[in-house]
């Protein structure tokens, strides 16, 4: 799916002939995605990973990145299932993309451009003259008036939720500190491949290993942290614990010489009073 993102960049700043765009964001798309081959069949190489060759061949490299998150599972459910799953929508809404970009071109001749306003701003919209088409091209006015703006689009969400958990179980794998950071930013910019070549050297983990992990670090960083920064009493030995002293450490009563007369211990304080 990132070919029709590079190729929608493409129009903004190619020439409006459509074959210079596709040729652009096929380019753009190709020098991507050798990078995630490359990361892919490397991680499967590590692994013993099987058909090291899918991820060489498109939609078939979407599948095997849920083989390479196998460690990871979403709500039990395996990475290779969901990579399947994703695999296929993809292959259905790459050929709903191609349809429809040829019914485009067809009905091309028969759109008016409309001025509106949103926001405050000008926006010109394409708007189908439905009269003007002929019969044979009716079903591309369809095409452009449902299809594009319906169908495409809930196929498309699906598709990007798919997309969105097989990327957080790949990264959760191989980029567990940064996995939701790189799994949005795969989805909201066509910079997958390149992310996948970065993190292609780390080892795989699963992701509540490395939880459990960072807690048991968590936790000594705070055992020394309490060593070195309070003097505990429940944490010397018997010499230094206060509690643990004998009499003849403990030193002398700090009010042995209340309560005496003529500095003995143990009288009366209040005999003085009782005096006349």
């Amino acid at each position: 799916m990132d070919f029709f993102k590079y190729t929608s960049i493409a129009v903004e700043f190619a020439p409006k002939e459509l074959w210079v765009q596709l040729l652009l964001g096929g380019l753009c798309f190709a020098i991507v995605f050798i990078f995630e081959a490359i990361a892919l069949y490397t991680i499967a190489v590590r692994n013993g990973y099987k058909n090291k060759w899918m991820a060489f061949i498109p939609f078939f490299n979407t599948y095997y990145i849920g083989v390479c998150s196998e460690k990871n599972r979403f709500y039990n459910v395996s990475t290779k299932t969901i990579g399947l799953a994703t695999a296929i929508l993809e292959v259905v809404l790459v050929g709903l993309y191609t349809f429809s970009l040829v019914s485009s071109t067809l009905i091309d001749p028969y759109l008016v451009e409309v001025e509106d306003t949103y926001l405050g701003m000008s926006v010109i919209t394409y708007q189908i003259n439905v009269d003007a088409v002929p019969e044979n091209l009716k079903w591309a006015a369809w095409v452009f008036m449902y299809m594009d703006r319906y169908i495409l689009r809930i196929v498309n969400l699906i598709f990007i939720i798919l997309d969105m958990i097989l990327l957080i179980c790949f990264f959760q794998t191989y980029a567990s500190r940064r996995y939701v950071l790189f799994a949005v930013t795969s989805i909201l910019f066509p910079v997958m491949g390149i992310l996948f070549f970065i993190v292609r050297n780390n080892k795989g983990v699963t992701y509540k290993d490395f939880v459990r992990a960072e807690q048991a670090k968590q936790y000594e960083q705070y055992q020394q942290y309490r060593q070195q920064n309070y003097n505990n009493p429940y944490n010397q030995n018997n010499n230094q614990n206060p509690y643990n002293r004998n009499n003849s450490q403990s030193g002398s009563d700090p009010f042995d010489g209340l309560g005496g007369t003529d500095g003995n211990a143990g009288g009366d304080p209040f005999d003085d009073f009782d005096k006349k």
